[in-house]
């Protein structure tokens, strides 16, 4: 996301003022934030444990092994195979294809694959633990191996097996596919050059009358964002990663402010059933008005943790170098970046996700007086309902400057409150599309008056994921 601030700030001089021209007094356009957009994990329960069926009472403990298997019963399985092994004679076959289920279902994945792939090994025409391997694999995103199982077992399985396996087929290949997704909104601002609203600024003895242009200005416009992205298993755990998004906002009555992103992802992601972990550089190109305005690379960092059904842990490391094209706000703002963030999700229920979680930023740019420390707190939730769907986030950030400024001779000291709330409803859905209603409100508290602004915005977007 991106973050708009003052870029120029225009003065005219009283009698006492001074006779230099005041820098730009502002972090400039296109902000890089520190929040992460983590893959969500969190997904509903499936299993369910079940009561073992009555079984007559001449049935044999493989009876009730494999009874315990088909229904689930965990706890129950995991006593038979204890006393299994104690038996003489005992199928090892049986026996490692029920530790592998109970294994499975622990969360032991790899040790459970580990096993399946040694009895299909040793007995490569067993139909069902092929299947059962394949699924396992499936779960674990190994989708290269898993499509290999799938293709060699199908043949070989009854009809509503195949057209199950079918479409797991089908669901892997459009996962590892490209995912576009696209957005309009509609942006009506109050403030769209974030500036400060006070009209003098008093330093020593000189006093700055600030003109119309750089107090706050109304807005109203478009934007969009459109993205490609597709992730490819290149073998076992391993994908190959690639983004390309295209993002902006034409503002119609304020031409002068309408911003356009063009950046390009490209790495590396390790995935699996319980986490995921990317290494993902990065190139960007800004323009603001009709002129290249500025570029940025850089490498992220992510990690994301299931912990249980219902909870989940993300962070991320950003290292980013940006570049001006204009000298004037290069010798002051050129320089790099880095973010850290911390995320945890809990899912109550399936309709539900709940998340909080920490921020840091830490800017050094060319002028030492612009480069700051940033530590933040947010929180948010978001509510899937039948028909109504709600997404509310609340943040606060302290951000402290490193030198003095140079009008006011003390170091900056800013208080950052933002507020965002959207909704919408499955009925207003046409082909994909949801419309939602959003309202932003952000706000920073300054010791030093000339840097204190706020923003509210209401703006409706369109959101389609393909």
């Amino acid at each position: 996301m991106n973050i708009k601030y003052l870029v120029i700030l225009s003065v005219t001089f009283s009698s006492t003022a001074f006779s230099q021209e005041l820098p730009p007094t502002q972090t400039v356009f296109f902000e890089q934030d520190s929040f992460i957009q983590p893959e969500l994990l969190l997904k509903k329960k499936a299993d369910t444990e079940l009561k073992l069926s009555t079984l007559p009472p001449n049935s044999s403990l493989e009876d009730y092994i494999n009874q315990a298997i088909i229904h689930k019963d965990w706890k129950e399985l995991e006593k038979l195979l204890e006393r299994y092994k104690q038996t003489d004679h005992y199928d090892h076959i049986l026996y490692e294809y029920g530790l592998g289920a109970l294994y499975r279902f622990q969360g032991k994945q790899k040790k459970a694959i580990d096993m399946y792939k040694q009895i299909i090994k040793n007995n490569p025409n067993l139909h069902y633990p092929r299947f059962d391997l394949a699924m396992m694999l499936f779960e674990d995103k190994q989708y290269t191996e898993a499509k290999n199982e799938f293709g060699m077992v199908r043949p070989f399985l009854p009809t509503q097996m195949q057209a199950l396996i079918d479409q797991l087929l089908a669901t892997m290949k459009k996962s590892q596919g490209w995912q576009p997704t696209v957005n309009f909104n509609f942006e009506k601002t109050d403030n769209v050059n974030q500036s400060s609203n006070i009209k003098e600024i008093s330093i020593g003895d000189a006093t700055f009358i600030r003109d119309e242009e750089s107090l706050p200005q109304k807005a109203q416009g478009i934007g969009y964002t459109l993205n490609a992205s597709r992730e490819k298993n290149m073998m076992s755990n391993h994908y190959a990663y690639f983004s390309a998004t295209f993002n902006g906002i034409n503002y119609w009555d304020n031409k002068d402010y309408s911003e356009q992103t063009i950046r390009i992802d490209t790495g590396y992601k390790y995935k699996d059933l319980k986490q995921s972990f990317g290494i993902i550089p990065f190139i960007g190109q800004n323009i603001l008005g009709n002129s290249r305005y500025s570029n940025n690379y850089g490498t992220g960092l992510e990690y994301n943790r299931l912990l249980s059904n219902r909870l989940q842990v993300s962070a991320n490391t950003t290292h980013i170098q940006k570049r001006y094209q204009d000298s004037s706000l290069a010798q002051y703002y050129d320089g790099h970046s880095n973010s850290q963030a911390a995320l945890v999700m809990y899912q109550p229920k399936s309709q539900l996700l709940i998340y909080s979680g920490l921020d840091w930023l830490q800017d050094r740019l060319a002028d030492q007086a612009e480069s700051s420390n940033r530590q933040g707190i947010r929180s948010g939730f978001l509510y899937f309902g039948d028909s109504l769907g709600i997404s509310g986030n609340i943040r606060y950030s302290q951000r402290n400057f490193l030198a003095d400024n140079i009008w006011y001779g003390i170091h900056r000291k800013d208080n950052e409150y933002e507020l965002g709330v959207a909704a919408w409803r499955k009925q207003w859905q046409w082909k994909g599309f949801t419309p939602k209603l959003n309202y932003r409100y952000q706000k920073i508290d300054s010791n030093l008056p000339l840097y204190e602004r706020n923003n509210a915005t209401w703006f409706m977007t369109i959101d389609k994921i393909f």
